[in-house]
Order: C-alpha cells, then structure tokens, then sequence
C-alpha cells in the first residue's frame, strides 16, 4: 500500500510543480488549500500546493438534486450581545425513524450553504438524507437519499457519522455508517460503507464506491491540498472495535492506503489532519498516531495527549496549531507542528465538535453532546486560544423550547463559515413533555450569526 501512495502523490505532485520527497524528522514540503471553485468535471484546473502548479478535476456525474420538501428559518434573537440566533427544523420523511438523528458534521461553502445529513438510525434498510442550507432564502432542502443512490446493497445505511470533506475542486465528500449494525446472517453480505460526492455547483450527487470492503466508516476527514480523504474503518463482527486506518485518493478514487488491524488503534471517532495534510487518529491510551503521505508511514507523535483518546479536532489555526477535545476524561487541549500539547482544562461534560475561527484567535463548541446538553441549557461556548479561556456566549435551549417547542439534545456538527461570520450547529432534539423522548427524535439547524 504504501509504493501505491507514493505512486499516486508522484502524480499529483509533479502536476503540481512539488516535490515533497522522503521525509526528515517527520516533516514535508508545506501545502496550501485550493482557492479555486472550479467544477468537478471540468477541464480546468485548481491550485493544489506552494509549487504553483494545478492537479485536475477528477470527473463525475451524480444524480441531480431533488427538492423533496424545505423548511424555512426562524428568527429565534435579534440581538444577544450582538449574536443574532435562527434556527430551522429539519423536514424529514414521512415514517418513524428510530429515532430521527443527526451524528456527523457538515460543511460550509464560501457562497454561503450549508450541507448535512440526517438519518433514521435503522440498521436493515436504513436511509440517510442530505440537506442544503441557503442562507439568502432560510430555506433547509432535503435534496437526495442515500439508499435509493447506492442500490444494490445488503444492508441500510442509517447514519451517517463522519465528517462532510471539502476536496480541491470544491466538491464535497460523506461516507455512509450503518445504522444498528448488521450481524448474524447479514453480516456476512455486508458490503461495506460508502462514500459519496457532492458536486454543490452542478447540484448533483452520487456514490464513488467503498474505500474499505465489509468495513464501516464512522470517522473521516482529508486534506483538500493532496487531494486525499483519511478514514477509521471499523469491523461490524469485532469488538471492542478494530479496524485500519486508511487513505483514499479523490483523483482515482481509489483506497491508497491501509494500515495493519493488528496495529494498536482505537477511538474511532476522529482524524485530525495539520496543514501539511498529516492525519492525527488514537493509539494506545493518551497516544497519537501520525500519518504521513509523504512517506506513506505510520508514527506516534511525541507527546502524549491528556485524555485515553482523541474525540474531536479543529482544522489548523494560521499557526499551525489544532485544537482538540479528548474522552476519558472530557479534556479540551491544543498540539502544535513542534510537537509540544498545551492542556486547556477540562470540558464541561462530552464533546463531539469543535469549530475554530478562520482568524485562529478562538474555537467553538456545546458541550453534553449525547442527549445532554438542554440540561445544561445547551450552551454555545467560545474558548480565547490565547489564554484558555472559555466564556457562553448565548444559552440556546430556552429560545428553542420557546419558539420551537424542542429541546436542543446535543451537537456532533458545529461548523464555522469560510468567511467566519456565521456557524452552522445541528442538533438532535426531543420534546420537552416526553421524558423518554427529551433529547432525540426531531433536528434542528442553529444558525449563529457572529458580529
């Protein structure tokens, strides 16, 4: 697996006029995101490092957007020192999930959209449905399902639980997840997990295959620059969970990469990637593993992490620096290209989604991501990186139970815009009447204008 890496980056870099080479000391040539939105498809190409040079656009042709049913934003605060606070309901299908859930992140265009997805958690059958978001209309569009997309299968895909990755040529990727996973005589059809791509200029969508045979993908992340998506897959016969890492190519859409199962690996919740396109996932207790595309090699970073595994990661501030939350215990902390970890204190309780400022001065989140967090009155936290400290910036429970008539459970997705003028947060949601079904069972989309 690794020469087949080297093989593809040769590629990929020798169009873009880089030659990152053999490592030293854990080190590559510096990358830089595409600023092109130049369509998948297209003959034209983006910027893909510093070199100068330009990979092309892998084609694609998806099926296009539906526009099943919307919802339209409400005004929930005009003015809570200076946040203005909508927020909409997720229109979803007309039969019963069990429950309706929403366990991934979305992500943000520069035009202003916002993408997501929500799913029935059903296992057999299964289905997830992603959402457009236009902030100039408040509308939420339910726009495609995933199974009808990636029939025939042997199994439903009832999350989807990773995050959305922008590529180069702005586009945009998911994987699917099961949703109660198969066993007994479906586990030996299942086929695997499924990745998906959004074209949002062309406004069409479509699977790319299955990056990892007869695994699932809870966790995925990427690095735009190299054009390549990193992922934890996992063995649904297996637990506790075991699976490899994997590197999958967005260009030949194909899976380059894949570490050995007997290596030491879990969590299985998240990869942070630093700007070089290094990807960051858990090892043994309090251990980070490195991932380096240069060299195609697996290593454990220097330093230990304050918590037994890695659950959430921001992309890196202008400095390089990622900011990062662990379970066992809830522990918010940063790590630097230097190798050094900075502790920033404990979070409040469990979080699932952090979403740094572009400016890199302060990062995002809501903490009792599990069902939790209108207990705490769903509290949208800002942490300055500068001193670690962490203020509410607006409690978001009680203008939901007001004006929606829903408790806001918790967040897997807090999103931030390109431009940093607005977050994007999803929350699973429940009915305050109903003990049982308090925090889940409904979605809604918090939008948080900034000032």
């Amino acid at each position: 697996m690794a020469s087949r890496l080297a093989a593809v980056l040769a590629v990929v870099l020798v169009a873009c006029g880089t030659n990152l080479g053999p490592a030293s000391s854990g080190s590559v040539a510096t990358t830089s995101p595409a600023s092109d939105t130049t369509q998948p498809g297209s003959t034209a190409t983006v910027p893909a490092t510093t070199g100068g040079g330009a990979a092309e656009c892998s084609s694609f042709e998806g099926e296009p957007f539906g526009a099943v049913q919307s919802s339209q934003s409400v005004v929930l605060a005009d003015d809570i020192d200076g946040l203005k606070v909508q927020a909409v309901v997720y229109p979803l299908p007309d039969y019963q999930g069990r429950p309706w859930t929403a366990w991934g992140q979305g992500f943000a265009l520069p035009d202003g959209r916002f993408f997501s997805s929500v799913g029935d958690h059903l296992g057999a059958e299964g289905n997830s449905y992603v959402y457009e978001f236009d902030p100039n209309s408040g509308e939420l569009t339910l726009v495609a399902d995933v199974d009808s997309l990636a029939e025939p299968h042997s199994w439903g895909y009832g999350k989807v639980h990773g995050q959305m990755v922008g590529g180069p040529c702005g586009e945009i990727y998911f994987s699917t997840y099961w949703g109660d996973k198969p066993a007994g005589e479906a586990l030996s059809t299942f086929e695997g997990d499924v990745l998906f791509r959004i074209d949002p200029a062309a406004r069409t969508i479509g699977p790319i295959g299955i990056p990892v045979p007869g695994y699932g993908v809870p966790s995925l992340s990427g690095s735009s620059a190299l054009g390549l998506l990193y992922g934890e897959a996992v063995d649904p016969a297996i637990e506790p969970k075991d699976g490899p890492f994997f590197a999958y190519d967005m260009q030949s859409q194909t899976t380059v990469f894949e570490s050995d199962t007997a290596d030491s690996h879990q969590g299985f919740r998240n990869i942070a990637v630093d700007a070089e396109g290094r990807a960051y996932f858990s090892g043994d207790d309090g251990e980070l593993l490195v991932f380096d595309p240069a060299t195609a090699t697996i290593s454990p970073y220097p330093t230990p992490i304050p918590g037994k595994w890695l659950r959430a990661s921001t992309v890196p501030g202008p400095d390089g620096t990622i900011y990062a939350a662990t379970r066992e215990p809830d522990q918010l902390f940063s790590f630097h290209p230097d190798g050094t970890v900075r502790d920033l204190g404990p979070a409040p309780d469990y979080v699932a989604s952090l979403a740094l400022h572009p400016d890199g001065t302060r990062f995002f989140y809501i903490p009792a991501a599990h069902g939790k967090a209108w207990l705490l009155g769903t509290p949208l936290m800002s942490v300055d990186v500068a001193t670690g400290e962490s203020e509410v910036l607006v409690e978001l429970n009680q203008l939901a139970e007001e004006q929606l008539g829903l408790n806001l459970g918790g967040t897997y997705g807090v999103v931030v815009s390109p431009s940093g003028d607005r977050l994007f947060i999803v929350l699973n949601s429940g009915n305050p009447a109903n003990e049982r079904d308090a925090a889940f069972g409904a979605v809604v989309l918090v939008i948080v204008d900034l000032p």
